[in-house]
């Protein structure tokens, strides 16, 4: 199907209603509910975030697998080989890359950053902060980087149009609460596993390198 298809953004409009749904919900369910705090002032417990990180990815896998009718691999989740692992940590090398190396640009454009690398951990124990980061870096690989290009392919077989489109929502989702010079850094960095997902089609190297990364930045913050 998607072989035929000479313009893939007009592929689009070929997408089922219950496809285009749950692309919605998968790409754009975490940053309405970041909305539905902010709107509110509303804070909740950490617990209650992890709760509904893993509630929404459940959901679009449940919607995928019993609506769609597709398989976990058709969602990214495919057996990794060797080389998915050194992808993996080569993938962690260049995410780190670019939270040390950016800031004299950052600093020369004179853009404002977020204080601390995280929230993450703030106010709750190591354990439940490295849960947190755990699922931040599952969820957040499923929601935005495999389902949605991965259904996105299917439509448009054009890796510009699901790339492209996955990291436009991704970073303008953290545009809503982090400053311009943070965006910078996590627009690369999403730049970055949108390439990786889309060489390897595999979920493995970019949830390793999302969930180490956030480890990391956890860990500086309790023990750094």
């Amino acid at each position: 199907m998607a072989g035929e298809m000479d313009h893939p953004p007009s592929a689009l409009t070929r997408v089922p209603p219950l496809t285009a749904g749950n692309l919605a919900l998968a790409l754009l369910g975490l940053p309405l509910f970041v909305v539905l705090l902010e709107v509110t002032s509303t804070d909740v417990q950490t617990t209650t975030t992890i709760g509904v990180y893993w509630a929404l990815a459940l959901l679009v896998v449940g919607i995928a697998v019993r609506g769609e009718a597709l398989s976990v691999a058709d969602l990214g989740f495919r057996r990794p080989t060797r080389v998915d692992f050194g992808y993996l940590f080569a993938t962690s090398i260049g995410i780190l890359l670019v939270y040390t190396t950016t800031p004299p640009l950052i600093e020369t454009l004179g853009l404002p950053v977020s204080e601390g690398t995280t929230a993450v951990g703030a106010g709750v124990g190591i354990g439940l902060a490295l849960f947190q980061s755990v699922t931040i870096g599952v969820v957040e690989e499923v929601l935005f980087r495999g389902y949605p290009i991965e259904r996105l392919l299917a439509y448009t077989d054009s890796s510009l149009v699901a790339g492209g489109a996955t990291w436009l929502v991704f970073t303008a989702a953290h545009a809503m609460n982090w400053p311009l010079g943070s965006l910078l850094q996590t627009s690369l960095v999403a730049a970055v596993l949108t390439v990786v997902y889309l060489h390897r089609r595999t979920l493995v190297p970019v949830v390793g390198a999302h969930v180490l990364v956030w480890v990391f930045a956890t860990l500086g913050q309790f023990y750094g």
